[in-house]
């Protein structure tokens, strides 16, 4: 993605960061995962994007996003946050010990920026480094974007955000690269769930949850959404796994947080 697309995107995002919830954002269970993860010890800490909820993690953290909106909207902590691009990381090799970040992945298009953020980070990265992103991967078992409105509509999906993140994982599933158009994730939610009054009524959902999606109208973003086995895949060349940490808040399953270790 180019930095003007993220920018407009993020923008938005930025403005309505407090009406977006789990899974969408890390709740306390997941930050709870993070320092397991980490183990009370993330030394130099580099964290990818501006997540204020991991923002505690490190007394020693270093934040890097490509969006200024969201650095000006979401950076409030002390340390350092510089504006830059993770494929293309501006520092030396082992400046950190730990690299964190919540669902980055997915604003990558997989497989080729993938690969090239795990080769970043190996760089990036001391001996024995430490690597844990939550992923929001999509299942083994894909299901159909029809099936989840279905299931919206009928009241079994109790966040509009897990729903979200479930449409737009099902479009993904449906293209061999993984990759979706975040306006085809709109779109689709306009076609098939077309009444949002009578969706709120069905599913229980507030009008300004529902309202959240808009920000993906006429986004040229585009997200991904491989399988936890790919994920694994591009990450192996250069890092072996060490755990994968579940919450068990709805859609936990799709938000493991992998925790990797440098090879060096």
């Amino acid at each position: 993605m180019t930095s003007s697309i993220i920018e407009s995107l993020w923008q938005k995002q930025a403005r309505q960061w407090s009406r977006i919830g789990s899974p969408l954002r890390p709740c306390a269970e997941d930050v709870a995962n993070f320092k397991k993860a980490l183990a009370d010890d993330p030394m130099r800490c580099l964290l990818l994007g501006v997540t204020p909820e991991l923002a505690q993690l490190s007394p020693s953290l270093t934040a890097v996003d490509n969006s200024e909106a969201m650095i000006q909207a979401l950076w409030k902590n002390e340390s350092s946050a510089i504006h830059g691009d993770w494929l293309d990381l501006p520092f030396q090799e082992d400046t950190f010990d730990t690299v964190i970040g919540d669902g980055c992945l997915t604003l990558l298009t997989y497989p080729m920026q993938y690969e090239k953020l795990f080769s970043q980070l190996h760089h990036v990265l001391s001996h024995k480094g430490k690597v844990a992103i939550r992923l929001f991967v999509s299942p083994d078992e894909s299901e159909s974007p029809e099936l989840v409105c279905h299931e919206a509509s009928s009241g079994k999906i109790k966040s509009f955000h897990a729903f979200k993140w479930r449409l737009s994982m099902a479009l993904a599933s449906m293209n061999e690269d993984h990759n979706v158009a975040v306006s085809d994730t709109w779109m689709t939610f306009d076609r098939l769930l077309p009444d949002r009054v009578l969706l709120a009524t069905k599913s229980g959902w507030s009008m300004l949850d529902i309202e959240t999606i808009d920000v993906y109208r006429h986004s040229d973003a585009v997200y991904s959404h491989p399988t936890l086995t790919k994920v694994r895949d591009s990450a192996s060349i250069s890092f072996n796994e060490k755990a994968l940490l579940f919450g068990s808040y709805e859609l936990a399953e799709r938000c493991p947080i992998l925790v990797l270790e440098s090879r060096k």
